[in-house]
């Protein structure tokens, strides 16, 4: 080998290092979180990438992608009891506190379920999850879970940080969205506004 190829070589190889090296900095520095504890540079809208390397929307980019008409399985975590009473278009309800919780029914294989029942593939389709809001840790914890542990790629998860009730707000307050709603709102959101 010439001593070019072997610069090359090593520069790929010091590059390989330093992205694995990444990766696991970044899985120790990332656990879940208990209600009320999402730390608050992840919280500020600036924030639009969380350390696990998944993107974070909050409404613009959700209703630009529900506009857009682009295949996203929406996932609500919240208790089905939410749910139930409103909720973002053509979303499954698979709740999801904290791994090893009570009530969890997000699971690999509930979530891969989901994706197939709805025509959907693991690795061409976005997995935006949501909850009450901002501060809210079901949605947060969740796309960490399918990340670290269910080997979901961080370019297909998204954490819709504003949530349900924002959303709903949101197209309540504007005309236009409201004119859009059911692009946006489940058929029981869309009586109550």
């Amino acid at each position: 080998m010439t001593s070019t190829g072997k610069k090359w070589t090593g520069r790929i190889l010091a590059g390989l290092l330093g992205v694995i090296c990444l990766l696991c900095f970044q899985g120790i520095q990332a656990e879940e979180v208990e209600k009320g504890r999402i730390p608050a540079e992840h919280l500020q809208k600036t924030c639009k990438k969380l350390p696990w390397g998944i993107l974070v929307w909050d409404n613009e980019e959700a209703i630009e992608k529900m506009n857009s008409g682009t295949g996203i399985l929406w996932v609500d975590t919240r208790p089905v009891e939410l749910f139930s009473s409103g909720t973002v278009r053509d979303a499954v309800c698979i709740p999801y506190n904290q791994t090893g919780k009570d009530g969890n029914e997000l699971t690999q294989k509930t979530l891969l379920s989901a994706l197939t029942s709805k025509n959907m593939s693991k690795d061409n389709t976005t997995i935006a999850f949501f909850c009450q809001g901002p501060e809210c840790h079901r949605s947060y914890n969740a796309t960490l879970a399918a990340v670290a542990q269910w080997g979901f790629a961080p370019e297909h998860v998204i954490w819709f940080r504003d949530g349900y009730p924002n959303l709903f707000s949101a197209v309540k307050a504007d005309t236009k969205l409201k004119r859009k709603a059911k692009k946006y709102l489940c058929d029981n959101a869309i009586k109550q506004l």
